[in-house]
């Protein structure tokens, strides 16, 4: 008689482990990943924060910076609102004195033979009518305005000048003549515009010594007086 086993229930069980240990690899894969993608996420959400964090600090840096740059520029501007006033009141210095410094340099320009006869300045404009032994004296009157010059040391005469030089050769009128060699870039011209309006000759007045009819030019020239250079 032969023996029969019936192993239906074994396969049964030995299905189930499997299912079971399928499911375990299933559930730690899943675990695994779910781990990693966590870890990864947590990384990467570290490293955002980080530039967040960076680029929040670089903004407020900014805002700071434009804070500063903004109080420079009102300081600057301020600065340039009192140099520009105290370059005002320098102009009104030298503006003040300007009539004085004036007739010092209308004396050293007229000529023996010449004389001034009427004189009239107006915010810097100059109108004068004189008269003169000659047109001669006329002429040397107008080179002598302008040889007058402003100096790093003060109101000057141009005695020496080439053509094309870098200096000139300067007489000093505020200290007893003194000469001195200036770059003439340093030198401004105290009568600018100077035009000879008129040049007649006419008949010299009579006087008690001269009743004689000798002749004598009559001029009148109109100019700028610079008295802020």
């Amino acid at each position: 008689m032969m023996i029969r086993i019936n192993l239906l229930p074994v396969r049964q069980a030995a299905k189930k482990e499997a299912g079971r240990q399928f499911l375990v690899v299933t559930v730690g894969v899943l675990l695994l990943t779910l781990g990693g993608n966590f870890l990864w996420w947590r990384a990467r959400d570290a490293e955002l924060q980080k530039k967040t964090d960076a680029v929040n600090a670089a903004a407020q840096r900014i805002a700071e910076l434009d804070r500063v740059i903004g109080e420079v520029n009102n300081l600057e501007k301020k600065r340039k609102e009192v140099q520009q006033k105290l370059d005002e009141l320098e102009k009104l210095k030298k503006k003040k004195g300007g009539p004085v410094r004036m007739m010092d340099a209308l004396a050293t320009c007229i000529p023996p033979k010449a004389q001034v006869l009427e004189f009239v300045e107006d915010k810097g404009g100059v109108k004068l009518t004189g008269l003169a032994e000659s047109h001669e004296d006329v002429s040397d009157f107008l080179r002598g305005l302008n040889a007058i010059v402003w100096t790093p040391k003060g109101l000057g005469r141009v005695v020496e000048r080439k053509r094309e030089a870098p200096q000139a050769r300067v007489e000093l009128l505020t200290s007893e003549g003194a000469m001195e060699d200036f770059a003439v870039n340093d030198l401004g011209y105290f009568f600018s515009g100077i035009e000879l309006k008129s040049s007649e000759q006419t008949n010299a007045p009579a006087t008690a010594n001269n009743k004689t009819d000798r002749k004598i030019v009559k001029f009148e020239v109109a100019m700028s007086a610079n008295y802020a250079i």
